[in-house]
């Protein structure tokens, strides 16, 4: 597209480098700007904005300026100053980070402004393509394919391709040299030659409907074997040929790198086979249920990643999946792409429509730095020493605003904020407030096991006395169906922070969409950020009854064990006992046997499970549910005893107390 720019109001923009009638060219440090306003989203309204807030609007560039500096991004990628424009500047610090990494340099000899890849780098690239795509052997070197920019990236695999096709071409030559006969030795019938030549083209040719001809060069395919079978490429050549009933020993290893060449960078056509046989309708019945695994296989990896993106990513791939185009057999439907990536609706539709979705704690953050300026302007008032509740009272006489106590309470502890009043505990009245409004109920009521693999997850806090007199605090998680300890991390601190960062290492073995998550009612588990994150995790939360520790029984079970089995006491150093709790978890997981389990480590009780079609998991159900009977009615039972029990001791003590 061509622009016609105004050269003279033009000229003397701080922002303009270069300028005439049909091109415009933006200062370095300006473009730069651009570039880094424009990357996190990669939409052009940043783009605009900052063009319009420095003064080169629409009128002035061009109604579609903008989409050309975008797009000029979206190829070259990180900006790269002139040649004349870097010869300028005498204080130039270097920051491209193609070139800090080593794997780019700026070709200061001849002409042009952009940049030359690493020989070495390339080398590396082309070894591992296709099994890796270019892509992702960017980011293995520690760069953003985005910084590359798509016309290097296009370039990279143009050369390689090429390279590739050169040393084919070479070696299908040297083959046709080494294997020319002598025509006046075959016409003076040289039949055992000719048998053996003639041996592929009797077992092969006019058997099997895609082969187009047997020579001395190897087997040719018909292209429309090509058109069938390209999309089938990722199943390997080896299957591709039992698919088509192609037998492969018989065909020359020569052949089978050509044919895997083609059907990597084949582009569809129309030649399609005329005849109709019943071997045609088997092979092709063959591909479209192998096409359909291939379907659901890709959809459930893309899937398997999706719970570790970021919500930036996650918004992204539900937007790929709505703009898939629809199946016009209307097998695969939304839903059923859904339920093959493992996404649940109601997440689906909110990444797509809510754009708040996933920014509770950035919105939260947000608005705890405006309130805390508030918070701070009244403790400033008049210069006197304020406590909470002086805060709270004159709070919105000063600002005209209102908060509660408790919320002056967390932004002050937050931003450390202290006051020298003298402050009063935390009152039995706020702790009741507190307990009613984050109280969760027990959803497990003690029924552990009775949930698939990922579908629970337990926690707790305990402490850890070891070397002199040194105590820390260790928080674990375990899968009370499995058994599987998730995670145990280790702190010198008691507090929200070691709850938040359990709930973070508990995705190395993610739960399930919806999962339950179970604790006691520890004041760590009923603050508001640690609600919010537990929301943010899409967890549901459980809480044991007060005072009532076999409620979260197997997490109790957990640290009992690992306390009678390790000896952490000995350890010295800080140090010293993480490193023994990481190589117990290993232990627990891999090689400690349950004895209520099968026997099992906690590993092969969840794979032993996973395995179970719907008829073993019923029968494995109701076993669980008749011992879970069992165990209740012997609780009951005993509670019954300990009650008689605790009445005689009474009335034994009242009877001694009687005159």
């Amino acid at each position: 597209m061509r622009f016609f720019f105004d050269e003279k109001k033009l000229q003397s923009h701080h922002c303009v480098y270069k300028v005439d009638q049909w091109k415009l060219v933006l200062k370095y440090d300006f473009r730069l700007r651009l570039y880094k306003a424009w990357k996190p989203e990669q939409q052009p309204a940043e783009v605009l904005r900052i063009l319009r807030e420095e003064g080169l609007t629409e009128d002035l560039v061009g109604q579609d300026y903008f989409i050309s500096v975008t797009n000029g991004f979206k190829g070259g990628g990180y900006p790269v100053p002139h040649r004349s424009e870097l010869a300028a500047k005498i204080d130039y610090q270097e920051e491209n980070p193609l070139i800090l990494s080593g794997k780019y340099t700026r070709p200061w000899k001849g002409s042009g402004n952009g940049l030359v890849i690493e020989k070495s780098f390339l080398q590396e690239i082309e070894n591992r393509y296709p099994e890796v795509s270019v892509e992702e052997s960017i980011r293995m070197a520690g760069l953003d394919p985005v910084d590359v920019g798509y016309n290097r990236i296009r370039n990279i695999k143009v050369e390689i391709e090429k390279k590739k096709d050169r040393e084919y071409r070479k070696q299908l030559d040297d083959f046709m040299a080494q294997n020319k006969w002598d025509e006046e030795e075959h016409e003076a019938g040289n039949q055992e030659e000719t048998a053996t030549m003639q041996e592929p083209e009797a077992v092969t040719a006019g058997l099997n409907p895609y082969v187009e001809s047997i020579d001395y060069a190897g087997v040719q395919l018909k292209n429309a074997f090509y058109n069938e079978a390209y999309l089938l490429y990722p199943l390997g050549l080896e299957k591709i040929l039992r698919i088509f009933e192609l037998p492969s020993d018989q065909i020359p290893e020569r052949s089978k790198v050509m044919i895997s060449s083609k059907l990597h960078s084949w582009s569809r056509g129309d030649e399609q086979l005329s005849e109709d046989s019943e071997q045609i309708r088997r092979i092709r019945r063959f591909k479209v249920v192998e096409l359909n695994q291939l379907v659901q296989t890709g959809f459930s990896s893309l899937g398997k990643g999706f719970t570790k993106m970021d919500i930036k990513n996650k918004r992204r791939f539900c937007q790929y999946l709505q703009d898939l185009p629809r199946d016009t057999t209307g097998f695969y439907t939304s839903a059923r792409i859904r339920e093959l990536s493992g996404i649940p609706k109601s997440t689906y539709y909110a990444l797509l429509n809510d754009d708040g979705y996933g920014k509770a704690s950035e919105k939260k953050a947000v608005d705890d730095e405006a309130d805390i300026e508030v918070i701070r302007e009244v403790l400033s008032y008049k210069g006197f020493e304020k406590g909470i509740r002086q805060v709270y009272m004159l709070m919105p006489k000063v600002t005209g605003q209102n908060f509660s106590i408790y919320r002056i309470r967390r932004l002050m502890n937050k931003y450390g904020i202290r006051t020298t009043i003298r402050r009063p505990s935390r009152n039995r009245k706020a702790m009741k407030e507190l307990i009613a409004r984050n109280r969760k109920a027990n959803l497990l009521m003690r029924r552990f096991r009775m949930h698939r693999p990922n579908e629970v997850r337990l926690t707790d806090v305990t402490y850890l006395d070891y070397g002199d007199e040194l105590r820390v605090y260790g928080s674990a998680s375990v899968d009370p169906v499995t058994g599987r300890l998730i995670c145990f991390i280790v702190s010198e601190n008691n507090d929200l922070q070691l709850a938040l960062d359990t709930l973070e290492a508990m995705d190395e073995h993610p739960a399930k969409s919806g999962a339950i998550l179970h604790s006691d009612q520890g004041i760590l588990y009923m603050t508001d950020d640690f609600q919010a994150a537990v929301i943010e995790k899409e967890l549901t939360q459980s809480m044991s009854r007060r005072g009532n520790c076999w409620d979260n029984a197997p997490q109790e079970s957990f640290f009992g064990h690992f306390k009678d089995e390790c000896h952490y006491r000995d350890c010295k150093t800080l140090e010293e006992l993480r490193s023994m709790v990481s190589s117990y978890g290993v232990y627990y997981n891999t090689e400690r046997g349950m004895w209520e389990k099968e026997r099992m480590t906690p590993e092969e009780y969840e794979k032993y499970l996973e395995s179970m079609d719907e008829t073993q998991w019923r029968e494995h159900l109701a076993r669980e549910e008749e011992r879970y009977l069992k165990m209740k009615a012997a609780s009951a039972a005993k509670a019954v005893e300990d009650a008689k029990q605790y009445r005689n001791e009474i009335e034994e003590r009242l009877g001694e107390l009687r005159p």
